[in-house]
């Protein structure tokens, strides 16, 4: 609502009273993002990692998140598609990591394995606004192979944009 620092103030009281509580680093972690306290936000959802790799089932959530953090953060390609694949490892039906492994291979243009990734994030959605969504996406990339193959000379161009849009 506007008020980041009664925001923080109350997830540090939070984290305090439940300190075994993976979620609640996990959604600290998303708000010190928005912040772009990447640093901050990274050990939060180490925390949380670690938090939740104790329970059974684990929540995925927290290495999806690191893995939005380390993109944004570093542009660490390699390092974010590794947390997303270990999100999906520990529950196969977990949208946000597929979502953003889909993104991922977008930015390396690699837009077969994105075409793929937004599939499966259609087969996986639960409502109207998330394939919509995901169908946007994937005709999008759709589109965009297309023109790449029938304009190869455009396609580093393309890809730039692409990029940008991430």
């Amino acid at each position: 609502m506007g008020n980041v620092a009664n925001s923080m103030a109350t997830f540090r009281r939070t984290m305090t009273a439940f300190p075994v509580r993976g979620e609640v680093c996990n959604y600290y972690g998303e708000l010190l993002l928005d912040q772009q306290r990447f640093q901050d936000a990274v050990e939060k959802f180490d925390r949380a990692i670690e938090l939740e790799k104790a329970k059974y089932p684990p929540n995925p959530l927290p290495l999806v998140n690191k893995a939005l953090a380390v993109y944004q953060w570093r542009q660490d390609l390699p390092a974010a598609e590794a947390l997303c694949r270990e999100a999906l490892a520990l529950d196969s039906s977990c949208e946000p990591a597929v979502a953003t492994l889909a993104q991922l291979a977008l930015q390396k243009s690699e837009i077969e394995a994105a075409i793929g990734w937004f599939e499966k994030q259609v087969e996986m959605a639960r409502g109207e606004a998330e394939i919509m969504g995901a169908l946007t996406y994937l005709e999008a990339s759709k589109a965009q192979l297309q023109f790449v193959r029938n304009y190869p000379q455009m396609a580093e161009q393309l890809a730039q944009i692409a990029r940008g849009m991430m």
